[in-house]
């Protein structure tokens, strides 16, 4: 779990920064124009405009798969007078897209020097620059020491704090990362920064460093660290209207991850709760879609979490019972890898307490389920010792093997629960046709697949979900590998050649990827979100769709199809 979640803190902090340069440039330009006279105001407005339509331009047919059209215009960036940075950024994006790594790398590199060379190095040039670099393969470490020194020029500003959690993300060793995220807090607590993500993702790395190597930090600067994290992320979720509870609870977490002072932890639980009452709290929880009941239950959770670190048996059984997530709402929900560490969990508090037949059942979840817990079986050791006593005949073996019949019987029939919500829903759409090639030309239609079940996957390179559920729809692909009438095709939404190149060199997909650079399938299909399946009957008709990598033993994808080949 600790590696997922580094990776879509990754995928958060990128976000982050994207937000935070864009804000950075846009606050120097206003306050440029605001200096100056009327006159001056109102023709650097009508220069604004003129600039953020190139930048437009150069996105929008980048998005709408005209590539080559955009890379011509996005020319004029290299003659705009004044300078035209966003339309530069948005032509670096696009170069880093469109070429091969050695290619883009060429020509982002010239056009920077070039860029530098042209114009004083103010602040902005110098962001620009930066961004340009990190653009290419390999991000950060694009970035000449040099221009992370120009940057460090510009104290107690955005600029500055870019240019230090740049040198964090490309040291290799630890202690290096460790000095470079310790001058971010030290440099930046006392300044108008601490309600900015960025600084907050300081603390966080900080944090999972001292898990990886506990000899970076005493457990008692680990105490105040986090007590720092705490005050900060507090001022972040007042700042943004975020419920405050949010920071309370993820320091609870990493008190419990890194087993100091849990006492704190259950004190700052117990705040969360408080702050869950008010109603100004409510209303941020509901205006981002939230449910309060959620998060109590989330809080309780944790407090049972905390609990069990604590060997408070009872406490921790009887919360974890009380507050479990439920099961049988969702695939997901009942097989997915913090759902089997729970089960471990309600395991190991039962045992303790000596609920022996809840303890074998729930340790019979972890460890027959679809990604067994590590600890699961030894748990069931310990309780055929317990109840075997006497019954000298009897072997764990004999013991293991009717436990996990007895597990198979409640696994089938929550399969078949889930089974019958998949396909009993079918949408009956008339599915609009499409023809795509694939980066060898060949032309695939779907009119042409008439008689056979066509199972779409539409994704894209830089979504981390549709990476996570390739092994899942290889699952899927294998199952069917020998059925005629079943057809997978993997979509690409809307990259270059040069992008689906990369990640099929990457991954391998067996199945056929088709270009779709126009993005086409997702205005036909109204696709929201990635990785998107969409799975046509033998007729031609749209039947069913799934949303998102939460995915299980290739399940629900595997019946879906079934069912429309039994149709």
């Amino acid at each position: 779990m600790k590696l997922s979640n580094r990776t879509i803190l990754g995928a958060l902090s990128v976000c982050s920064m994207l937000v935070l340069g864009a804000l950075f440039f846009t606050q120097h330009t206003k306050q440029d124009t605001t200096s100056s006279t009327s006159f001056g105001t109102a023709f650097a407005e009508t220069t604004n405009k003129h600039q953020q339509d190139l930048a437009t331009q150069i996105k929008t047919l980048h998005k709408s798969g005209e590539f080559d059209k955009a890379l011509e215009i996005s020319e004029r960036a290299l003659k705009s007078d004044p300078v035209d940075l966003e339309a530069y950024d948005a032509r670096w994006r696009l170069i880093a897209k469109m070429f091969s790594e050695a290619d883009a790398k060429k020509r982002i590199v010239s056009e920077i020097k070039a860029l530098l060379q042209a114009h004083p190095e103010t602040p902005e040039i110098l962001n620009a620059a930066h961004w340009g670099y990190r653009h290419l393969p390999g991000g950060v470490k694009n970035v000449p020491s040099s221009l992370f020194d120009k940057m460090l020029q510009y104290p107690n500003t955005e600029l500055h704090l870019l240019a230090l959690l740049g040198l964090a993300e490309r040291s290799e060793e630890a202690p290096q990362k460790w000095h470079y995220y310790q001058r971010v807090i030290d440099e930046f607590t006392a300044s108008d920064v601490p309600e900015l993500s960025w600084y907050l993702l300081a603390y966080e790395e900080m944090l999972w460093l001292i898990e990886e190597d506990r000899s970076l930090a005493s457990n008692d600067y680990a105490d105040e660290l986090i007590d720092q994290y705490l005050k900060a992320h507090l001022f972040y979720c007042q700042k943004t209207q975020l419920w405050s509870g949010w920071a309370y609870t993820i320091v609870s977490k990493w008190r419990l991850k890194l087993n100091i002072r849990l006492d704190k932890a259950l004190e700052d639980l117990a705040s969360a709760k408080i702050r869950l009452g008010e109603e100004e709290e409510q209303t941020w929880i509901k205006r981002r879609g939230g449910s309060i009941e959620e998060k109590q239950k989330d809080i309780s959770r944790l407090r049972a979490e905390i609990y069990l670190q604590q060997e408070r048996w009872r406490e921790a059984h009887d919360g974890l019972l009380a507050n479990a997530p439920d099961f049988s709402e969702s695939l997901w929900v009942r097989f997915n890898e913090r759902a089997i560490n729970y089960f471990w969990m309600l395991g190991q508090s039962a045992e303790r307490i000596g609920e022996w037949e809840t303890a074998r059942r729930y340790y019979a979840d972890a460890h027959f389920a679809p990604k067994s817990h590590a600890e699961a079986q030894a748990g069931l050791e310990r309780i055929y010792h317990q109840t075997a006593r006497g019954k000298t005949a009897d072997t764990f073996e004999a013991f293991l093997k009717d436990t996990e019949a007895e597990y198979r019987i409640r696994e089938a029939a929550d399969l078949e629960k889930f089974r019958q919500e998949f396909i009993t829903n079918k949408l009956n759409k008339k599915a609009t046709d499409f023809r795509l090639e694939t980066l060898e030309g060949e032309t695939y239609s779907l009119s042409a697949m008439a008689g056979k079940v066509v199972l779409l996957d539409v994704g894209a390179s830089w979504c981390g979900p549709c990476n996570i559920s390739i092994p899942e729809v290889e699952t899927v692909y294998k199952h069917f590998s020998e059925n005629d009438d079943v057809v997978i095709w993997g979509i690409n939404d809307g990259e270059t050649p040069e992008q689906v190149r990369k990640s099929l060199d990457e991954h391998r997909q067996p199945w056929p990827v088709l270009l779709d650079r126009s993005q086409q399938l997702r205005k036909a299909y109204q696709i929201k979100g990635i990785p998107f399946f969409i799975v046509i009957d033998k007729t031609g008709n749209w039947q069913y769709s799934f949303l998102g990598s939460h995915l299980v033993n290739g399940q629900p994808l595997i019946w879906m199809v079934e069912t429309l080949l039994s149709d």
